[in-house]
């Protein structure tokens, strides 16, 4: 209370939203389209607790922003006083920076670094901690200096050597790959990346945060890799002889498992460079014959600067990865024509046709959030979001919101599924508060559907607690908040009906019905299994090991 009484009549925007794990969220989306931290600012006990879900997502993902909470006062500290924790040792693993402020000389210089220490080198969440007392206190001209060392969080001059090795390798290269991981976006490296894949005429594949690095128009763009990848990446990963990954943490979800790979980099069979802006990735979970530490933009131009290729070999195995996608988006559609309801590949789209090339696309998490990695076409990068690394269902309506606050002139499209969409439902409030058009489509096939699916294939149709019943009714919540709601009958419809939201800055809330038998994710590498072995759609029959005759 004392800090947002000081904040009266002072010109500093405060958006308030209706939970705060939503505000944390926003915070992200506001991040991830404007390149700066947000605020967040919440109440002591249930309130900062309610923020650490959205702290590990930015944590995992990389998202700067700064949150301060509020504490009791210093001196009954350890005396479990009204809405007490300790919220510095609930979240000093999940930040990059954690502060208490302990008297009133250190408030301005704690959230000076807090923000500094946000958005350097690898971006991340910091954190302030408040106690009442020293909000209380009047301000002072002293600034005391808070020790942090600065110099763990910035990578050291790049390794000329190592580029000079990287380079050798990839010149090399028969079937060389790109794989481009979310540090690319928060470099700016998608130029490099697009202009070194020219010179070596290699396919670029991504992670899921990487999917929004790179323009999914430019030809050699393979999609992205992993257990709800596209077919075409798995291949053109797993049949690599030279991989650069840049700016990845080499996730589980983007490799299903690392034995096949590491045994390959140690047999010499693959050729492993790894660049990435944090050291501690670099050999984590696979141990590259190349690692190097710099930020991707200016290692790539170093590389670019020194590779010259004459000729190119590859394009048989080009042709092989291309063709792979062509069999994939036509065993799709096939299947799509067949399906009574809607069916999800097929709205995707449709609602890529309706938006404008510009639109800022959030999603949920579940199984509409794998099919927007597979189906949905970025054409901008930076304007797909989506929470990767820890997968947080309820993330889409908040992120969305906080892109439409940062850039209110772009239209904002909201992918989220019947489950997800109900835990932070609340917060479309905001739509008609702050005049904050967003149009959510709603996959509603009434289930936890990515889960259920799991329970299909893994554990023999045993389907528990993955279902919902027909409640709530998703138009009636849209009347509730003041927003239309529309539940269309075609795709013609829901083209015409979001196309024109989209383009006149109107909310829109749309009713999906999606029959979750139908309702399977593929491509689908299974848990632990190897990326040639992902499970394909029905008629679509291919190998994903290349055979070179």
């Amino acid at each position: 209370m004392p800090l947002y009484d000081a904040l009266y009549g002072q010109d500093i925007d405060y958006v308030l939203f209706r939970h705060e794990q939503g505000a944390i969220h926003a915070a992200e989306g506001y991040a991830r389209v404007s390149g700066k931290p947000a605020v967040v600012a919440v109440t002591s006990g249930p309130g900062a607790t309610n923020i650490v879900t959205g702290l590990t997502d930015a944590y995992m993902d990389s998202v700067p922003l700064v949150a301060i909470t509020g504490q009791v006062p210093t001196g009954i500290f350890g005396r479990d006083g009204f809405q007490e924790t300790d919220i510095l040792g609930v979240v000093t693993p999940i930040t990059k920076f954690a502060y208490q402020v302990k008297k009133p000389s250190e408030a301005t210089p704690a959230f000076k670094t807090a923000y500094e220490i946000s958005i350097m080198g690898r971006p991340g969440p910091t954190l302030i901690d408040l106690p009442r007392d020293v909000q209380l206190a009047g301000a002072t001209d002293i600034e005391e200096r808070i020790v942090v060392n600065r110099e763990k969080f910035l990578p050291p001059p790049l390794d000329e050597a190592k580029i000079s090795l990287a380079a050798k390798y990839l010149m090399e290269a028969r079937r060389p790959v790109i794989l481009v991981g979310g540090g690319v976006l928060w470099s700016g490296a998608t130029a490099e990346v697009v202009e070194l894949s020219k010179i070596l005429y290699a396919p670029i594949v991504s992670t899921l945060p990487g999917k929004a690095a790179v323009p999914h128009d430019y030809p050699l763009y393979m999609g992205p890799a992993g257990m709800h990848g596209r077919a075409e990446a798995d291949a053109a990963l797993a049949n690599a002889d030279v991989i650069l990954a840049v700016g990845t943490r080499f996730s589980d979800r983007t490799w299903g498992r690392f034995k096949e790979l590491n045994e390959s980099i140690k047999s010499g069979r693959v050729r492993l460079i790894h660049i990435d802006i944090d050291k501690s990735e670099i050999g984590k979970n696979v141990k590259p014959t190349v690692g190097i530490v710099g930020d991707a933009k200016e290692a790539l131009r170093k590389l670019i600067d020194i590779i010259h290729v004459e000729s190119v070999s590859n394009t048989k195995y080009i042709s092989w990865l291309l063709n792979i996608r062509k069999m994939y988006e036509d065993a799709m559609s096939r299947i799509a024509e067949s399906t009574k309801t809607f069916h999800p590949w097929k709205v995707l789209k449709v609602l890529r046709n309706a938006a404008p090339r510009n639109t800022v696309t959030v999603t949920g998490v579940g199984s509409h959030q794998m099919w927007a990695e597979i189906a949905w076409d970025v054409y901008e990068p930076g304007t797909f979001i989506t929470s990767a690394g820890l997968g947080t269902m309820g993330f889409g309506i908040p992120a969305a919101l906080g892109a439409k606050l940062a850039d209110p002139t772009r239209p904002v499209l909201c992918i989220d599924g019947d489950g997800s969409f109900q835990m932070t439902m609340n917060n479309l409030a905001l739509v008609r508060d702050y005049n904050l058009p967003i149009v959510v489509a709603i996959f509603d096939n009434r289930a936890l559907q990515l889960v259920k699916q799991w329970q299909i294939y893994i554990y023999q149709r045993r389907i528990i607690a993955t279902e919902f019943s027909h409640r709530p009714d998703f138009l009636k919540i849209a009347e509730a908040y003041e927003i239309d709601g529309v539940k269309p009958e075609s795709y013609a419809e829901l083209e015409r009906l979001v196309g024109r939201a989209l383009r006149n800055n109107e909310p829109l809330i749309v009713d999906l019905t999606i029959d979750s038998d139908s309702d399977i994710v593929l491509p689908w590498v299974k848990p632990g299994d190897w990326l040639t072995s992902a499970i394909l759609p029905e008629g679509m029959e291919v190998k994903l090991v290349y055979d070179e005759n």
